[in-house]
Protein backbone atom coordinates (compact mmCIF):
# COMPACT_ATOMS: atom_id res chain seq x y z
CA UNK A 1 0.00 0.00 0.00
CA UNK A 2 2.67 2.27 0.75
CA UNK A 3 4.72 1.93 -2.15
CA UNK A 4 1.52 2.44 -4.50
CA UNK A 5 1.29 5.34 -2.26
CA UNK A 6 4.88 6.37 -3.14
CA UNK A 7 4.19 5.63 -6.60
CA UNK A 8 1.26 7.71 -6.71
CA UNK A 9 2.59 10.67 -5.47
CA UNK A 10 5.71 10.31 -7.69
CA UNK A 11 3.02 10.26 -10.51
CA UNK A 12 1.35 13.11 -9.55
CA UNK A 13 5.15 15.08 -9.34
CA UNK A 14 6.01 13.98 -12.82
CA UNK A 15 2.91 14.93 -13.94
CA UNK A 16 2.33 18.07 -12.49
CA UNK A 17 5.83 18.84 -14.24
CA UNK A 18 5.14 17.97 -17.29
CA UNK A 19 1.94 19.57 -17.19
CA UNK A 20 4.14 23.26 -16.23
CA UNK A 21 6.76 22.31 -18.72
CA UNK A 22 3.89 21.41 -21.65
CA UNK A 23 2.40 24.93 -20.78
CA UNK A 24 5.57 26.94 -20.98
CA UNK A 25 6.27 25.01 -24.22
CA UNK A 26 3.28 26.02 -25.65
CA UNK A 27 3.38 29.40 -24.69
CA UNK A 28 6.54 29.76 -25.87
CA UNK A 29 5.72 28.74 -28.88
CA UNK A 30 2.69 30.74 -29.72
CA UNK A 31 5.37 33.96 -28.79
CA UNK A 32 7.53 32.49 -31.79
CA UNK A 33 5.27 31.98 -33.75
CA UNK A 34 3.43 35.36 -33.09
CA UNK A 35 6.67 37.28 -33.94
CA UNK A 36 7.26 35.03 -36.30
CA UNK A 37 3.70 36.60 -38.09
CA UNK A 38 4.16 40.32 -37.03
CA UNK A 39 7.87 39.86 -39.05
CA UNK A 40 6.31 38.37 -42.28
CA UNK A 41 3.08 40.59 -41.93
CA UNK A 42 5.93 43.71 -41.72
CA UNK A 43 8.32 42.71 -44.51
CA UNK A 44 5.25 42.41 -46.97
CA UNK A 45 4.24 45.63 -46.00
CA UNK A 46 7.23 47.39 -46.39
CA UNK A 47 7.71 45.29 -49.50
CA UNK A 48 4.67 46.69 -50.49
CA UNK A 49 5.41 50.31 -49.68
CA UNK A 50 9.06 51.07 -50.07
CA UNK A 51 10.74 47.95 -52.48
CA UNK A 52 11.90 47.52 -55.88
CA UNK A 53 10.51 45.42 -58.03
CA UNK A 54 14.08 44.93 -60.11
CA UNK A 55 15.61 44.56 -56.80
CA UNK A 56 16.89 40.99 -55.58
CA UNK A 57 16.10 40.01 -52.04
CA UNK A 58 16.79 37.04 -50.09
CA UNK A 59 13.22 35.20 -49.93
CA UNK A 60 11.57 38.34 -50.55
CA UNK A 61 9.70 39.45 -54.20
CA UNK A 62 8.06 42.27 -54.89
CA UNK A 63 5.61 42.32 -58.42
CA UNK A 64 3.79 45.20 -59.70
CA UNK A 65 1.48 44.46 -62.63
CA UNK A 66 -0.09 47.97 -64.37
CA UNK A 67 -1.64 47.22 -68.15
CA UNK A 68 -0.93 43.87 -68.26
CA UNK A 69 2.62 43.77 -68.22
CA UNK A 70 4.20 42.62 -64.80
CA UNK A 71 7.69 43.90 -63.53
CA UNK A 72 9.29 42.14 -60.99
CA UNK A 73 12.76 40.07 -60.10
CA UNK A 74 13.66 37.23 -62.69
CA UNK A 75 14.71 34.83 -60.32
CA UNK A 76 11.47 34.51 -58.75
CA UNK A 77 9.62 31.02 -58.10
CA UNK A 78 7.35 29.84 -60.84
CA UNK A 79 4.10 30.75 -60.47
CA UNK A 80 4.47 34.07 -58.94
CA UNK A 81 2.52 36.45 -59.33
CA UNK A 82 -0.45 34.61 -58.21
CA UNK A 83 -2.65 35.52 -60.52
CA UNK A 84 -5.75 34.58 -58.55
CA UNK A 85 -4.86 37.33 -56.21
CA UNK A 86 -4.21 39.92 -58.94
CA UNK A 87 -7.88 39.29 -60.32
CA UNK A 88 -9.32 39.71 -57.19
CA UNK A 89 -7.55 42.78 -56.27
CA UNK A 90 -8.39 44.47 -59.39
CA UNK A 91 -12.67 43.32 -58.98
CA UNK A 92 -11.90 45.49 -55.57
CA UNK A 93 -11.38 42.58 -53.05
CA UNK A 94 -9.67 44.08 -50.28
CA UNK A 95 -6.18 43.73 -49.37
CA UNK A 96 -5.82 40.03 -48.03
CA UNK A 97 -3.06 38.05 -47.11
CA UNK A 98 -2.89 34.44 -48.55
CA UNK A 99 -0.46 31.53 -48.11
CA UNK A 100 0.33 29.79 -51.09
CA UNK A 101 2.44 25.93 -50.70
CA UNK A 102 5.05 25.08 -53.61
CA UNK A 103 8.07 23.66 -54.21
CA UNK A 104 8.22 22.04 -50.09
CA UNK A 105 8.10 25.61 -48.66
CA UNK A 106 5.02 28.14 -47.99
CA UNK A 107 5.21 31.72 -49.14
CA UNK A 108 3.07 34.23 -48.02
CA UNK A 109 1.36 36.79 -50.31
CA UNK A 110 -0.21 39.75 -50.25
CA UNK A 111 -1.70 41.71 -52.68
CA UNK A 112 -2.93 45.39 -52.82
CA UNK A 113 -4.27 47.82 -55.79
CA UNK A 114 -3.57 51.37 -56.23
CA UNK A 115 -5.35 53.11 -59.31
CA UNK A 116 -4.27 50.96 -62.52
CA UNK A 117 -1.85 49.72 -60.81
CA UNK A 118 -1.47 46.09 -58.63
CA UNK A 119 1.03 45.43 -55.98
CA UNK A 120 1.94 42.24 -54.69
CA UNK A 121 4.47 41.01 -52.11
CA UNK A 122 6.02 37.73 -51.69
CA UNK A 123 7.95 36.81 -48.70
CA UNK A 124 9.45 32.36 -48.24
CA UNK A 125 8.48 31.60 -44.83
CA UNK A 126 11.15 28.18 -45.12
CA UNK A 127 13.67 29.73 -42.43
CA UNK A 128 10.83 30.13 -40.00
CA UNK A 129 8.77 26.90 -40.49
CA UNK A 130 12.75 26.00 -40.33
CA UNK A 131 13.37 27.77 -36.79
CA UNK A 132 10.38 26.57 -35.64
CA UNK A 133 10.77 22.42 -36.21
CA UNK A 134 13.83 23.11 -34.38
CA UNK A 135 12.17 24.88 -31.39
CA UNK A 136 9.86 22.09 -30.96
CA UNK A 137 12.18 19.31 -31.44
CA UNK A 138 14.31 21.78 -28.60
CA UNK A 139 11.43 21.69 -26.32
CA UNK A 140 10.37 17.91 -26.61
CA UNK A 141 13.58 17.16 -26.35
CA UNK A 142 13.67 19.11 -22.84
CA UNK A 143 10.21 17.37 -21.96
CA UNK A 144 11.64 14.30 -21.81
CA UNK A 145 14.25 15.07 -19.83
CA UNK A 146 12.48 16.71 -17.48
CA UNK A 147 10.09 14.11 -17.14
CA UNK A 148 12.91 11.75 -16.68
CA UNK A 149 14.22 13.85 -14.15
CA UNK A 150 10.56 14.68 -12.59
CA UNK A 151 10.24 11.28 -12.21
CA UNK A 152 13.35 10.53 -10.27
CA UNK A 153 13.02 13.43 -7.74
CA UNK A 154 9.42 12.58 -7.38
CA UNK A 155 10.12 9.19 -6.30
CA UNK A 156 12.52 10.55 -4.11
CA UNK A 157 10.21 12.50 -2.69
CA UNK A 158 7.50 10.47 -2.27
CA UNK A 159 9.72 7.54 -0.31
CA UNK A 160 10.99 10.00 1.87
CA UNK A 161 7.29 11.64 2.18
CA UNK A 162 6.06 8.17 2.60
CA UNK A 163 9.26 6.63 4.99
CA UNK A 164 7.68 8.01 7.94
CA UNK A 165 4.16 6.91 7.98
CA UNK A 166 5.30 2.98 6.50
CA UNK A 167 7.81 3.33 10.32
CA UNK A 168 4.83 4.62 12.17
CA UNK A 169 2.34 1.73 10.20
CA UNK A 170 5.26 -1.06 11.09
CA UNK A 171 5.79 0.08 14.88
CA UNK A 172 1.55 -0.22 14.96
CA UNK A 173 1.37 -3.22 13.73
CA UNK A 174 4.30 -4.82 16.04
CA UNK A 175 2.25 -3.58 18.85
CA UNK A 176 -1.31 -4.87 17.35
CA UNK A 177 1.09 -8.27 16.87
CA UNK A 178 2.09 -8.14 20.36
CA UNK A 179 -1.09 -7.26 22.33
CA UNK A 180 -3.06 -9.63 20.27
CA UNK A 181 -0.41 -12.71 20.86
CA UNK A 182 -0.36 -11.50 24.44
CA UNK A 183 -4.03 -11.58 25.23
CA UNK A 184 -4.09 -15.07 23.78
CA UNK A 185 -3.39 -16.78 26.51
CA UNK A 186 -5.29 -15.19 29.48
CA UNK A 187 -8.24 -15.42 26.88
CA UNK A 188 -7.89 -19.10 26.23
CA UNK A 189 -7.39 -19.93 29.52
CA UNK A 190 -10.55 -17.83 30.65
CA UNK A 191 -12.40 -19.64 28.27
CA UNK A 192 -11.68 -23.02 28.88
CA UNK A 193 -12.21 -22.27 32.21
CA UNK A 194 -15.89 -21.02 31.67
CA UNK A 195 -16.12 -24.36 29.84
CA UNK A 196 -14.89 -26.49 32.51
CA UNK A 197 -17.08 -24.94 35.32
CA UNK A 198 -20.02 -25.21 33.02
CA UNK A 199 -19.78 -28.76 32.27
CA UNK A 200 -20.35 -29.46 36.12
CA UNK A 201 -23.10 -31.70 37.54
CA UNK A 202 -26.16 -29.37 37.72
CA UNK A 203 -26.80 -29.64 40.90
CA UNK A 204 -23.33 -27.76 41.57
CA UNK A 205 -24.30 -24.97 39.24
CA UNK A 206 -27.46 -23.58 39.76
CA UNK A 207 -29.29 -22.49 36.38
CA UNK A 208 -28.93 -18.55 36.30
CA UNK A 209 -25.05 -19.25 37.06
CA UNK A 210 -25.08 -21.78 34.22
CA UNK A 211 -26.96 -19.09 31.95
CA UNK A 212 -24.30 -16.69 33.17
CA UNK A 213 -21.15 -18.88 32.62
CA UNK A 214 -22.39 -19.60 28.92
CA UNK A 215 -22.95 -16.08 27.99
CA UNK A 216 -19.16 -15.70 29.76
CA UNK A 217 -17.93 -18.87 27.72
CA UNK A 218 -19.21 -17.03 24.79
CA UNK A 219 -17.68 -13.87 25.27
CA UNK A 220 -14.74 -15.16 26.01
CA UNK A 221 -14.76 -16.92 22.93
CA UNK A 222 -16.15 -13.75 21.11
CA UNK A 223 -13.16 -12.05 22.74
CA UNK A 224 -10.17 -14.75 21.15
CA UNK A 225 -11.80 -14.94 18.00
CA UNK A 226 -11.30 -10.78 17.83
CA UNK A 227 -7.14 -11.36 19.08
CA UNK A 228 -6.65 -13.75 16.64
CA UNK A 229 -8.74 -11.56 13.69
CA UNK A 230 -5.73 -8.48 14.82
CA UNK A 231 -3.15 -11.22 15.01
CA UNK A 232 -3.76 -11.97 11.33
CA UNK A 233 -4.05 -8.37 10.34
CA UNK A 234 -1.22 -6.69 11.86
CA UNK A 235 0.97 -9.92 10.55
CA UNK A 236 -0.62 -10.25 7.15
CA UNK A 237 1.49 -8.28 5.10
CA UNK A 238 4.98 -9.51 6.65
CA UNK A 239 4.25 -12.98 6.74
CA UNK A 240 7.67 -14.94 4.92
CA UNK A 241 5.15 -17.75 3.60
CA UNK A 242 2.97 -15.59 1.00
CA UNK A 243 4.87 -16.54 -1.83
CA UNK A 244 4.04 -20.70 -1.39
CA UNK A 245 1.22 -22.69 -2.89
CA UNK A 246 -1.45 -23.74 -0.72
CA UNK A 247 -4.78 -25.55 -1.45
CA UNK A 248 -7.44 -23.81 -1.21
CA UNK A 249 -9.52 -26.93 -1.40
CA UNK A 250 -7.94 -28.54 1.33
CA UNK A 251 -7.69 -25.45 3.30
CA UNK A 252 -11.90 -25.27 2.82
CA UNK A 253 -11.93 -28.75 4.07
CA UNK A 254 -9.85 -27.58 7.06
CA UNK A 255 -12.27 -24.79 8.01
CA UNK A 256 -15.33 -26.53 7.31
CA UNK A 257 -14.59 -29.23 9.89
CA UNK A 258 -13.49 -26.80 12.47
CA UNK A 259 -17.05 -25.29 11.82
CA UNK A 260 -19.13 -28.42 12.01
CA UNK A 261 -19.47 -28.62 16.18
CA UNK A 262 -21.30 -25.24 15.79
CA UNK A 263 -23.56 -26.23 12.92
CA UNK A 264 -26.93 -27.59 15.60
CA UNK A 265 -29.04 -28.47 12.78
CA UNK A 266 -27.87 -26.34 9.97
CA UNK A 267 -26.77 -28.19 7.26
CA UNK A 268 -23.28 -27.13 5.38
CA UNK A 269 -22.47 -28.01 2.18
CA UNK A 270 -19.14 -28.63 0.98
CA UNK A 271 -18.73 -28.63 -2.77
CA UNK A 272 -15.26 -28.51 -4.04
CA UNK A 273 -15.65 -29.21 -8.03
CA UNK A 274 -12.03 -30.61 -8.36
CA UNK A 275 -11.85 -30.37 -11.94
CA UNK A 276 -8.52 -28.63 -12.25
CA UNK A 277 -5.10 -29.56 -10.60
CA UNK A 278 -1.99 -28.61 -12.05
CA UNK A 279 0.33 -30.97 -14.11
CA UNK A 280 2.97 -31.44 -11.97
CA UNK A 281 0.72 -31.03 -8.12
CA UNK A 282 -1.70 -32.37 -6.22
CA UNK A 283 -3.31 -29.36 -5.39
CA UNK A 284 -6.55 -28.86 -6.75
CA UNK A 285 -6.82 -25.60 -6.63
CA UNK A 286 -3.22 -24.34 -5.89
CA UNK A 287 -3.04 -20.18 -4.95
CA UNK A 288 -0.14 -18.33 -3.99
CA UNK A 289 -0.16 -17.33 0.03
CA UNK A 290 0.06 -18.31 3.56
CA UNK A 291 -2.65 -21.27 4.49
CA UNK A 292 -3.44 -19.34 8.04
CA UNK A 293 -4.59 -16.10 6.58
CA UNK A 294 -6.47 -17.69 4.05
CA UNK A 295 -8.08 -20.67 6.13
CA UNK A 296 -8.62 -17.62 8.42
CA UNK A 297 -10.71 -15.87 5.54
CA UNK A 298 -12.74 -18.76 4.62
CA UNK A 299 -13.56 -19.44 8.90
CA UNK A 300 -15.19 -15.83 8.90
CA UNK A 301 -17.09 -16.54 5.68
CA UNK A 302 -18.92 -19.40 7.22
CA UNK A 303 -19.00 -17.64 10.80
CA UNK A 304 -20.89 -15.18 9.28
CA UNK A 305 -22.78 -17.19 7.40
CA UNK A 306 -23.99 -19.29 10.56
CA UNK A 307 -24.77 -16.25 12.51
CA UNK A 308 -26.97 -15.25 9.73
CA UNK A 309 -28.75 -18.66 9.45
CA UNK A 310 -31.49 -19.22 11.34
CA UNK A 311 -32.10 -23.14 12.81
CA UNK A 312 -32.84 -25.69 9.85
CA UNK A 313 -30.80 -23.58 7.26
CA UNK A 314 -28.74 -24.18 4.90
CA UNK A 315 -24.96 -23.27 4.05
CA UNK A 316 -23.43 -24.35 0.92
CA UNK A 317 -19.28 -23.64 0.26
CA UNK A 318 -18.41 -24.47 -3.07
CA UNK A 319 -15.08 -23.81 -5.06
CA UNK A 320 -14.21 -23.64 -9.21
CA UNK A 321 -12.32 -22.29 -11.54
CA UNK A 322 -13.83 -19.70 -13.09
CA UNK A 323 -10.85 -20.09 -16.04
CA UNK A 324 -7.91 -20.95 -15.73
CA UNK A 325 -6.08 -18.13 -13.52
CA UNK A 326 -8.74 -17.93 -11.38
CA UNK A 327 -10.33 -19.68 -8.39
CA UNK A 328 -13.89 -19.07 -7.14
CA UNK A 329 -14.59 -19.83 -3.96
CA UNK A 330 -18.35 -18.97 -2.96
CA UNK A 331 -20.10 -19.23 0.86
CA UNK A 332 -23.82 -18.91 0.37
CA UNK A 333 -26.63 -19.12 2.87
CA UNK A 334 -30.10 -19.05 3.29
CA UNK A 335 -30.33 -16.60 6.15
CA UNK A 336 -31.60 -13.05 6.94
CA UNK A 337 -29.31 -11.54 4.41
CA UNK A 338 -28.89 -7.66 4.27
CA UNK A 339 -29.76 -4.63 1.57
CA UNK A 340 -27.95 -5.04 -1.65
CA UNK A 341 -27.34 -1.35 -1.26
CA UNK A 342 -25.01 -2.17 1.68
CA UNK A 343 -22.66 -4.62 -0.22
CA UNK A 344 -19.75 -2.36 0.48
CA UNK A 345 -20.42 -1.27 3.82
CA UNK A 346 -20.95 -4.40 5.47
CA UNK A 347 -16.78 -4.61 4.60
CA UNK A 348 -15.82 -1.48 6.52
CA UNK A 349 -15.03 -2.47 10.28
CA UNK A 350 -17.68 -3.01 13.03
CA UNK A 351 -20.31 -1.89 9.89
CA UNK A 352 -24.16 -2.47 10.35
CA UNK A 353 -26.41 -3.26 8.53
CA UNK A 354 -30.50 -1.28 9.60
CA UNK A 355 -32.72 -3.82 7.43
CA UNK A 356 -35.19 -5.18 9.89
CA UNK A 357 -33.03 -5.39 12.42
CA UNK A 358 -29.61 -4.41 12.97
CA UNK A 359 -26.86 -7.03 12.08
CA UNK A 360 -22.86 -6.15 13.08
CA UNK A 361 -20.67 -7.39 11.06
CA UNK A 362 -17.38 -6.73 12.91
CA UNK A 363 -13.78 -6.98 12.10
CA UNK A 364 -14.55 -10.08 10.71
CA UNK A 365 -15.33 -9.37 7.02
CA UNK A 366 -12.87 -6.34 6.48
CA UNK A 367 -10.02 -8.81 7.43
CA UNK A 368 -11.80 -11.43 4.90
CA UNK A 369 -11.31 -8.33 2.34
CA UNK A 370 -8.20 -7.47 3.52
CA UNK A 371 -6.70 -10.84 3.45
CA UNK A 372 -8.08 -11.86 -0.17
CA UNK A 373 -6.75 -7.95 -1.55
CA UNK A 374 -3.39 -9.31 -0.42
CA UNK A 375 -3.33 -12.23 -2.06
CA UNK A 376 -3.97 -10.59 -5.40
CA UNK A 377 -7.92 -11.12 -5.36
CA UNK A 378 -11.09 -9.79 -4.38
CA UNK A 379 -14.58 -10.33 -2.52
CA UNK A 380 -18.18 -9.58 -3.34
CA UNK A 381 -21.33 -10.02 -1.60
CA UNK A 382 -24.69 -10.56 -3.32
CA UNK A 383 -27.91 -10.78 -1.05
CA UNK A 384 -31.86 -9.35 -0.55
CA UNK A 385 -33.18 -9.07 2.97
CA UNK A 386 -34.78 -12.65 3.90
CA UNK A 387 -33.43 -14.09 1.15
CA UNK A 388 -29.53 -14.78 1.73
CA UNK A 389 -26.58 -13.97 0.90
CA UNK A 390 -23.54 -15.26 -1.64
CA UNK A 391 -19.87 -13.96 -0.78
CA UNK A 392 -17.11 -14.56 -4.02
CA UNK A 393 -13.84 -14.50 -3.38
CA UNK A 394 -11.84 -14.42 -6.44
CA UNK A 395 -8.17 -15.53 -6.45
CA UNK A 396 -5.51 -15.74 -9.16
CA UNK A 397 -4.82 -19.50 -9.39
CA UNK A 398 -1.33 -20.58 -8.98
CA UNK A 399 -0.40 -22.81 -12.17
CA UNK A 400 -2.18 -23.08 -15.42
CA UNK A 401 -4.32 -25.73 -15.11
CA UNK A 402 -5.05 -29.57 -16.97
CA UNK A 403 -8.75 -31.24 -16.94
CA UNK A 404 -9.14 -34.07 -14.79
CA UNK A 405 -12.21 -35.66 -13.31
CA UNK A 406 -12.44 -36.36 -9.71
CA UNK A 407 -15.56 -34.40 -7.70
CA UNK A 408 -15.90 -34.26 -4.18
CA UNK A 409 -19.14 -33.08 -2.49
CA UNK A 410 -19.74 -33.68 1.72
CA UNK A 411 -22.86 -32.66 3.73
CA UNK A 412 -23.10 -32.25 6.95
Amino acid sequence: MLTRAAAVLACRIAASFLAALGLLGFSIYRVVLTEQHNQVRHQLEFQLGYGNPEQIMPCQWLFVITDGRTSGAATAPEGLPLASAVAAARDGTPPRQTSWAADGTVYEVLTVRHGDTVRQAVVDTWYQRADLDHLVRALVLVGLFGVGAATVVGAEVGRRSIAPLGDALARQRRFVADASHELRTPLTRLHTRAQLLLRRPAEQVPEPLAEELGALVRAAGELNELAEDLLVSAALHDDPERSRVVDLAALARQAADAERPRLDDRTLEVDIAEDWVTADSACAFPVHGAASPLRRMITILLDNAIGHTEQGGRISLRIRSADRNMVELEVADDGSGFDQADSERIFERFAQSGHQGPHRFGLGLALAREIAADHGGVIRAESRPGMGATFTVCLPAAKAAVKVTADAQTSY
